[in-house]
């Protein structure tokens, strides 16, 4: 028998249209189709996860911390120093610094007000939050683990622990958290499915490479109500 549990990626103040430090286009406009699934009855949920970015005021990722500009790319070493065999370097990788954004304890790291109302009004399902991003000298986009797949949050336990099969992602952004996250829960062998109308994207004008890369990874994008049939 199916278990389907809904994932809401990073539906949070900094991400959100007029004033978000990192607000992704649009993104407003998400709240109530995704309060719908929460609470709407003939979706029945087996789990429902938000997830939220979590950061210290000087995470890696922060471009104040670089002096650079927002969306620069530069080069990230191993957090522990691991070496590339081939280079006998330290492994890096190249990604961008971003606006600092969702830091702990701050009103920019908050879930919106309408999501936690829903998840606490919701009787009957169990609710859980992810934090991720926590530890300061590594990106996180995935709400599974840290982009170097070394430290990881709970999120998978929680998903075994309640025997679920499947798993649909919603929110924040397409093209950044909601793509990585559903990827890593397709590698965990998860049958994955990203409902497209309710994400929005960072780059919508890069939307067919990005659900190219979906696809390429197992990844279902849904763009209609077919994901009903879950049920």
């Amino acid at each position: 028998m199916s278990k389907v549990a809904l994932v809401i990626i990073d539906l949070q103040e900094d991400f959100l249209p007029p004033n978000g430090s990192f607000a992704v286009p649009h993104a407003r406009q998400l709240i109530k189709p995704i309060i719908k699934l929460i609470t709407e009855p003939s979706f029945t949920w087996s789990l429902i996860i938000a997830s939220q970015d979590w950061h210290p005021s000087d995470h890696i990722c922060f471009a104040s911390q670089h002096n650079l500009p927002p969306f620069t790319e530069t080069t990230f070493k191993h957090p522990c120093g691991e070496i590339d065999p081939d280079t006998h370097l330290v492994k890096t990788k190249k990604q961008m610094v971003l606006p600092d954004h969702c830091v702990e304890e701050t009103f920019g790291s908050s879930l919106t007000v309408q999501l936690r109302l829903a998840l606490e009004e919701k009787p009957g399902i169990p609710k859980e939050i992810v934090k991720k991003g926590s530890l300061p000298d590594r990106q996180y986009l995935s709400c599974f683990a840290d982009v170097w797949g070394l430290h990881k949050t709970n999120m998978l336990e929680i998903l075994y622990s309640n025997r679920i099969t499947d798993v649909v992602f919603v929110g924040l952004a397409y093209d950044f958290c909601v793509l990585e996250s559903a990827i890593d829960s397709a590698k965990n062998g998860l049958n994955t499915y990203v409902l497209k109308n309710y994400c929005r994207s960072l780059h919508p004008e890069k939307t067919n490479a990005t659900d190219k890369k979906y696809k390429e990874n197992g990844v279902k994008v849904i763009d209609d109500y077919s994901f009903m049939e879950l049920f």
